[in-house]
């Protein structure tokens, strides 16, 4: 075979890709060479040849076919229009512009313009502080930032407040002015199963009662009361005061006590809040921003995105494939950390919040680019390196972005992790999962076939039962859990799609994307993690709680029997807590109580029984919980709560708890 030597090289970029492809045309040149690498392979396929026909096919399975082919996509003859546009970018751009220090020039230009125009719509949200300007002309008042799950004057579930919730507050009619954030219709979801009442609540809007309003009596009042420890910005979605696509602000009221929250039917698809019958030491309830204007109150991160996919595109599809990677990929990171999925919520009166959102931001990032770098050189390259420009802007890039806005796109399937306990937990999880492993293994089953096209099965089979082995280990590794994160998720499958045909450039972008996503939110999570860590603060790690007696000869008094098989290593836990209604009641060493003179003792809670009997047909249900408590730091120093046993005030009727805890 001759081999033209006298190749012009533009740059040490294109010698890797000649001489693949020498060796490519060798390979094709000879059909034994093609399947058998040396001498004693060819002999063994000559006896193949006549062997039987199973063996011939895992043989070739094994060696793949006798001609490799590995080529970038094509189109019909007949969209003629696609000839021009797949080979005139590159080719006429350095013709046009033949010095690569103007091509340079250019470009950095076009990224300042992008950097300028993103700023301009980051910079007002992030940094700018949220102000309400009064009409009367008075001093303006500054907006609150929150999260989508983020508490107001509420300190957590439980006995986070402490003995009648006088640690959370004030529940005396004081306004405040939230700002919210876009998305927050499923952003404020709680994922961590939370006790309300007899019922625990997970894997939807945590909003307790509530909903809109429409009073022509009151103008100004938009909802009607949500329980305290209701998300405010979810609740605010719910009563459709502020848009789940761009945020907004809302002015809420705080009320004393509500007696009872019933379930309402919310805007923007959020469906029916959570329903409880019976008492609250506070709620609050959204008004209308009567007083003046409030500046700096919409999120701007879907127009930020759709900014970021417009300008992206023209590098992506006019320069060499390694600028645009590199390009796009920095690019939408930032735009994850600063707009799209922030991993840290940022207040604009507080600088120094924002100034550690940029501080993680770049913690992230250099390991990452490494990440990213490693991608490019084992499947990216390979791809784009020398790959059609048409493809990559209707395959590659498309993908690439909806893998990185994946808290928009897949993040809102019911699946939230691959465990028995979630699953069982999460509705349709199980089918969303059976959908989504289907469509995995059918997208590996098509990329294997074009690794075996290439001649390349051999190597890339080798690497993935590596992978499956070490992951089989690490998921028998005792008192840990095997955790497949987005980030590890797409940089396992990414080297598999080292292919040029169509199927690498859809299946390359999504797993990038999905790269950037997972490390700009989450950081490099680990593969493995504790029980207590897959609870994220859920019940279950802490000392079990004792047990409820009920003596029906006396309905107003309870007792109850610590479980022997607990012990308390700290010391600490000296005595019990008991909630009443999800906050608490009483913090005491005894094993015995009687509701009567807890009445007497506690004139808070008497009051809100009397108010709740004044309203109600005679009778309050009390849902109460017990767990063991240290006395003097009962928040800090607790156990597991019990599940609600319901008493029915004053009536004495009693329904044990269910088994479990809260």
């Amino acid at each position: 075979m001759n081999v033209n030597t006298d190749v012009p090289f533009e740059d040490d970029t294109n010698i890797d890709e000649y001489a693949e492809n020498i060796a490519l045309q060798d390979l094709t040149n000879n059909k034994i060479t093609a399947t058998a690498g040396n001498e004693q392979e060819r002999e063994t396929w000559l006896l193949l040849k006549e062997s039987n026909p199973f063996k011939k096919f895992f043989y070739r399975v094994w060696y793949g076919p006798d001609e490799p082919s590995d080529e970038r996509p094509t189109f019909p003859l007949k969209w003629q229009w696609t000839k021009s546009l797949d080979e005139w970018p590159l080719e006429s751009f350095q013709k046009r512009f033949p010095n690569k220090t103007i091509r340079f020039i250019l470009l950095t230009v076009y990224c300042s313009i992008w950097f300028v125009v993103l700023f301009a719509f980051i910079h007002p949200y992030l940094i700018r502080p949220p102000y309400l300007y009064p009409n009367n002309g008075t001093e303006k008042v500054p907006i609150l930032s929150l999260s989508c799950n983020s508490y107001l004057n509420w300190e957590g579930t439980n006995n986070a407040c402490g003995l009648d919730a006088k640690m959370c507050g004030p529940f005396d009619g004081k306004e405040y002015l939230i700002r919210c954030p876009a998305l927050c219709d499923r952003g404020g979801w709680t994922y961590s199963a939370v006790a309300v009442g007899p019922d625990r609540i997970k894997y939807r809007g945590y909003e307790i009662g509530g909903g809109p309003v429409y009073d022509e009596s009151h103008p100004e009042l938009l909802s009607y009361p949500y329980r305290a420890d209701s998300y405010p910005c979810a609740a605010s979605v719910h009563a459709g005061v502020i848009s789940p696509l761009f945020g907004g602000c809302a002015k809420l009221s705080t009320n004393k006590l509500t007696t009872s929250f019933p379930p309402k039917e919310g805007k923007h698809g959020t469906g029916y809040s959570i329903a409880f019958d019976s008492f609250f030491p506070g709620s609050y309830s959204f008004k209308e921003i009567q007083e003046g204007i409030a500046s700096g109150c919409y999120d701007p991160r879907l127009i930020v995105v759709m900014v970021s996919i417009i300008f992206g595109l023209p590098v992506f599809y006019i320069y060499e494939s390694i600028y645009g990677f590199w390009i796009n990929t920095i690019v939408a990171y930032w735009v994850l950390v600063l707009a799209l999925d922030p991993p840290l919520l940022t207040d604009a009166h507080d600088s120094a919040s924002v100034y550690q959102l940029f501080s993680v931001g770049f913690q992230r990032l250099l390991p990452l680019c490494f990440v990213l770098y490693v991608v490019w050189k084992c499947a990216v390259k390979r791809t784009l390196g020398e790959g059609s420009p048409l493809a990559k802007i209707i395959l590659w890039y498309p993908t690439f972005w909806l893998g990185t806005m994946n808290n928009i796109t897949f993040d809102r399937l019911p699946v939230d992790r691959l465990t028995a306990k979630d699953l069982k937990e999460q509705a349709g999880a199980l089918t969303a999962v059976g959908s989504i492993a289907a469509t995995i293994l059918v997208c590996a089953i098509i990329q294997a076939y074009s690794l075996w096209k290439s001649g390349r099965f051999r190597k890339y089979f080798k690497i993935y039962i590596s992978m499956i082995c070490g992951l089989v280990v690490l998921g028998n590794i005792p008192g840990l859990n095997l955790r497949i994160h987005h980030y590890i998720l797409g940089t396992m499958l990414v080297p598999g799609c080292a292919t040029r045909g169509s199927s690498a450039y859809l299946f390359q972008g999504i797993l990038v994307g999905l790269i950037l996503s997972g490390v700009s939110r989450w950081d490099f999570a680990s593969i493995v993690e504790t029980d207590v860590a897959l609870l994220r603060g859920e019940a279950g790690a802490l000392l079990k709680p004792p047990s409820f007696v009920f003596n029906t000869s006396y309905p107003h008094s309870l007792s109850w029997i610590a479980n022997q098989n607990e012990t308390d290593h700290t010391g600490l836990i000296d005595g019990y807590s008991l909630l009443i209604n999800d906050f608490e009641a009483y913090v005491g060493k005894n094993t015995s109580l009687d509701l009567d003179i807890l009445r007497e003792e506690n004139e808070e809670l008497s009051f809100m029984i009397n108010e709740a009997l004044s309203v109600s047909n005679g009778t309050v249900p009390l849902y109460l919980r017990l767990a063991r408590a240290s006395v003097r730091t009962p928040a800090k120093n607790r156990g597991d709560y019990t599940n609600a046993g319901i008493l029915e005030w004053p009536n004495g009727n009693w329904t044990a708890p269910e088994p479990g805890v809260s």
